[in-house]
């Protein structure tokens, strides 16, 4: 049947909508430079600018690409994400280490992504208004909380994975055939590929047929759910699983989801506050800042989690409640409540960033808020206009909010000078911007900012060590040994005082070999192979056998 003329052009005007609004709003991504991690693979690390590496990418850990992959070595909770690594081959080849492929690239996944969501609003809500649809793509493509994912470069993660679950979704939506169950499980795989945390959507590409109802009340699916059908759902996600968990384990020598059970049990600590946060920031339009979680969360007291917990338990009877009236609505915020479920590992150790995690997450709350609007309209007529506009009026509120996030991932100065006039009271925001100034070759700027980072925290060793490296540096020979010797009081019998006997050591003048080769030779003992202690040992030794 050929579609009405009206029809086409109302769907056209609903995807330039959804795709460019947020291409036109995040223009000034291309005079952004590089943050983050984005230093370290684009411009310091070689791996992506060599497409002999490419097979490299599925067997080793997604740190492979950076320059500090040395320095970092294999932590506990890893990374493997060969997807975005291949992605960052083809801007290599295209821009080198300039950013504007690499901007280009994620500009292209971010629209690529809200047009796959405005295509599933299309075929779960027909009802609504076009306008409506379009508002609630939007509130996601302008979300001035998500810009963490897609204006930063290394953030590009969560738009690929989020892309591949909804091509994985609308392929489950189709009738069963051998061609959509490939699609399923092709687009699966390729899902937790680019992020771990496809695991948790899986269950709802399963579910989505018989959970999802269409405008007749009915699933997509053909008939209730029974065993044989959920078989022949279940096989290609779990094909790709399978396939996924093979590879992870092969190239992580494990699968590495924690460090230990105190770890855990931190998190879960947090996860009813990560819950109603993140409900928050993605639902309300509110200026965008970069957050540490484990500094904010660690404010919460005991009563203020016993609320968040709460808040969530309040929530979840809503959606059973509302389970035959709006089955929808329960959907969504199960997608919600489970995929942003992860990031509460991530709030227990300092890991700047917060609003990256919300992007999967808000495909689910944007079809909570579809199937709550359209049973609010047609349950109460009075409100209709009102319930139908809202998600327009979110969106408007949106825009402004996320051409100041594009503006913020300008630089590094700009992102934690904003970070540290937001929360003074937290090192990171001090210690971040000083690293930076201390890469940038600024140690006098970098002086004042790391001596308050390691006052605030006196747990961080990296502050207190690039400090006292600063002084160093700058020949402030009294003031580096004040801070080797508080670091090796601070961190005695450690790796971390490894780094304080080498400032202690660089601190002494060059010809008291008795005094510098003993705590060389501890700092080897602490940090067995440790290259700079190395390297300075055997210079020492290579200037006592030249004297006479």
């Amino acid at each position: 049947m050929t579609e009405p003329e009206g029809s086409r052009r109302v769907r056209a005007l609903e995807y330039s909508a959804v795709t460019l609004l947020p291409a036109l709003l995040t223009l000034g991504r291309f005079a952004n430079g590089l943050v983050f991690d984005d230093v370290f693979v684009i411009v310091r690390g070689a791996f992506i600018h060599d497409p002999a590496n490419i097979p490299r990418a599925f067997t080793r850990h997604a740190m492979v690409a950076s320059s500090l992959d040395a320095a970092v070595g294999q932590p506990a909770l890893d990374t493997y994400r060969p997807v975005p690594l291949l992605s960052f081959f083809w801007d290599a080849w295209l821009s080198g280490r300039e950013p504007w492929a690499y901007h280009l690239t994620n500009m292209a996944l971010h629209v690529s992504v809200c047009a796959a969501l405005l295509a599933l609003l299309r075929r779960v809500f027909p009802r609504l208004p076009s306008v409506t649809r379009v508002g609630l793509a939007c509130a996601f493509g302008l979300s001035p909380w998500l810009s963490e994912a897609h204006v930063w470069i290394n953030g590009r993660s969560d738009p690929l994975m989020t892309l591949f679950v909804l091509l994985a979704l609308h392929a489950a939506l189709r009738s069963p055939t051998p061609r959509s169950r490939a699609l399923v499980g092709g687009a699966c795989l390729l899902a937790l590929l680019s992020k771990e945390v496809a695991v948790l959507a899986l269950p709802f590409i399963v579910l989505a047929p018989w959970w999802i109802r269409r405008e007749d009340g009915q699933g997509f699916a053909a008939g209730p759910l029974r065993a044989r059908q959920f078989a022949g759902a279940v096989a290609a996600p779990a094909l790709a699983l399978g396939v996924y968990l093979g590879l992870r384990a092969t190239a992580l020598r494990g699968l590495k989801t924690h460090d230990d059970g105190t770890q855990l049990l931190a998190a879960l600590r947090n996860l009813p506050l990560l819950e109603l946060d993140g409900l928050y920031r993605a639902l309300l339009p509110s200026a965008y800042g970069l957050r540490s979680m484990r500094d904010d969360y660690a404010l919460a007291t005991p009563l203020v989690v016993a609320a968040a917990c709460l808040g969530c338990v309040a929530l979840a009877l809503v959606a059973f409640a509302l389970r035959r009236a709006a089955p929808t609505v329960g959907f969504g915020l199960a997608w919600f409540g489970l995929t942003i479920a992860p990031a509460c590992l991530i709030s227990t150790v300092l890991w700047p960033g917060f609003g990256r995690y919300l992007y999967l997450p808000s495909v689910g709350l944007v079809l909570a808020l579809g199937g709550g609007l359209e049973t609010l309209a047609h349950a109460r007529p009075r409100l209709r206009r009102a319930a139908l506009g809202l998600p327009v009026v979110l969106a408007l509120l949106s825009g402004p909010l996320l051409v100041f996030a594009t503006a913020l991932f300008h630089d590094e100065v700009r992102l934690y000078g904003d970070a540290l006039e937001r929360v003074p009271q937290q090192a990171w925001a001090h210690g971040f911007l000083g690293l930076h100034l201390r890469r940038e070759g600024d140690c006098d700027g970098a002086i004042p900012l790391l001596g308050a980072a390691a006052n605030l925290d006196p747990s961080d060793a990296r502050y207190l060590t690039h400090l006292g490296h600063c002084m160093v540096e700058t020949r402030r020979r009294e003031a580096a040994l004040a801070v080797a010797l508080e670091g090796e009081r601070r961190f005695a019998g450690t790796r971390q005082e490894a780094a304080f006997l080498l400032i202690h050591a660089s601190s002494l003048p060059a010809d008291r070999f008795d005094d510098i080769e003993p705590l060389l030779r501890r700092c080897l003992e602490l940090f067995p192979g440790r290259p700079d202690c190395a390297q300075a040992l055997a210079q020492v030794a290579q200037v006592r056998a030249a004297q006479p």
